[in-house]
């Protein structure tokens, strides 16, 4: 008994802790439109680990304005980025707790994504 509460109890920390390095970041759709028009695989993917976000995409994307903003939604990064299979990396570095990213934006091909950070 004592054994399972014990794996039960490093399973949940190990959870909680992988929670706190970053995560993928969901996208939710900020178009008239409910659905996304399109191939599902153009849906690209943002993760999170620290001061990195990583953006990749199945289908080569180009021209997509990347957005990232603050608590206080004002912009930290802005860039135009192609984005593919291989992983986009951006830099956003926290600058001790007064600025910390919060949200993303993605505009592309007449679609705008949003998600938020954790």
């Amino acid at each position: 008994m004592k054994k399972d509460l014990f794996i039960a109890a490093l399973t949940l920390l190990s959870l909680s802790s992988a929670e706190a390095l970053g995560g993928i970041v969901e996208l939710k759709n900020q178009d008239y439109l409910d659905v996304i028009v399109g191939h599902p695989h153009s849906i690209p993917i943002v993760e999170e680990d620290g001061d990195d976000v990583t953006i990749k995409c199945d289908s080569t994307l180009y021209n997509v304005d990347i957005v990232i903003r603050d608590q206080y939604r004002n912009v930290i990064h802005h860039s135009t980025q192609t984005i593919g299979p291989n992983e986009t990396t951006i830099y956003v570095p926290s600058t001790d707790g007064e600025s910390e990213k919060t949200s993303i934006d993605l505009y592309y091909d007449r679609k705008h994504l949003s998600g938020y950070f954790e």
